[in-house]
């Protein structure tokens, strides 16, 4: 990868700790678009990527960055399973057009590999674990945008000969992640710092799979590097299932925290099971996480403890 490497929403959670790992295994040079209605400028230094502020959707602001770019890492959207209920048509334009309005910028320049970010969401409700050969039956506009996604991703290859991979990411969580409303993770540590109690929306019985941003932009990194990706589908999780109410007694235990536990209604679209087998990514891509959930949170925590203001 010695070419120009493109991030969308590279100002984002996910696009600030990718941007660092990339940097860090000299890959680049580095360029991030972001439009920053949800990512930090601040976040990434001038001497770790040039920044372009646009809309990614936007073929005249892609046309014009996309030169001498070997891959792009689309990873802006619209993120999260509630949002995208309450307002599907913005979803819609955040994720399925957006991600065609990207391929086909990347097409016309000539860009030769594209990785999406997808998630396990685009599957939806599965009994047992979450493989690459389920069938998909996404169960939110989520969901379904993302599944859309990897449908264009897998036309592209066939089409056109782009070299494309789409990840669905698990639960991510890690530094960077101060505007993640709907993720459990930071919103529990966030409460937990703020003496507040806590609220899971069920049961607590529900389960997800908690992976650190590290081990998910290792994924990222190899499949942007692996050869004969040809419109591929990876699980990037850990292949540990924890339910929500063990997430909360774990993250009050890690901060120190003795908050309460409330529990609210189920919402609508979300799965309550999530188990993953990541054998694909591993076989193929040689991708092992390596960094537990306790070790994670407190990674997490200690981030936060120092850039968060309680706001």
């Amino acid at each position: 990868m010695s070419e120009r490497v493109l991030v969308t929403g590279g100002c984002g959670f996910i696009g600030a700790n990718l941007l660092r790992l990339l940097a860090a295994r000299d890959v680049g040079p580095l360029v991030a678009v972001d439009d920053l209605r949800k990512g930090v400028r601040e976040h990434v230094p001038e001497d770790l990527a040039a920044v372009v502020v646009g809309d990614c959707a936007d073929p005249s602001v892609m046309g014009a960055v996309l030169e001498g770019v070997g891959t792009v890492i689309h990873l802006a959207s619209e993120t999260g399973v509630q949002p995208s209920v309450e307002d599907p048509a913005t979803d819609f334009r955040g994720n399925a057009a957006t991600t065609f309005a990207v391929l086909e910028a990347c097409r016309v320049a000539g860009v030769e590999r594209f990785v999406f970010a997808s998630t396990g969401a685009a599957a939806g409700e599965v009994e047992g674990a979450i493989h690459e050969e389920v069938v998909p039956k996404p169960v939110s506009p989520y969901g379904a945008g993302k599944l859309a996604g990897e449908a264009y991703a897998r036309a592209y290859a066939a089409s056109f000969g782009m070299r494309t991979a789409s990840l669905r990411f698990s639960n991510v969580y890690g530094p960077f992640s101060l505007h993640k409303r709907w993720n459990a993770v930071p919103s529990f540590i966030k409460r937990c710092l703020a003496g507040e109690p806590l609220t899971i929306y069920g049961d607590g019985g529900q389960s997800r799979d908690f992976v650190y941003v590290e081990d998910l932009c290792d994924a990222i990194h190899r499949a942007a590097t692996a050869g004969g990706m040809a419109g591929d589908v990876f699980q990037v999780a850990t292949g540990v299932e924890t339910t929500i109410l063990d997430l909360a007694e774990l993250v009050r235990k890690v901060v120190g925290a003795d908050v309460e536990i409330g529990f609210g209604p189920k919402r609508e679209g979300e799965v309550y099971r999530t188990a993953v087998d990541i054998t694909k990514a591993r076989t193929v891509l040689g991708y092992e996480p390596s960094v537990p959930l306790e070790e994670g949170i407190r990674r997490t925590a200690d981030w936060y403890r120092e850039h968060w203001a309680g706001q």
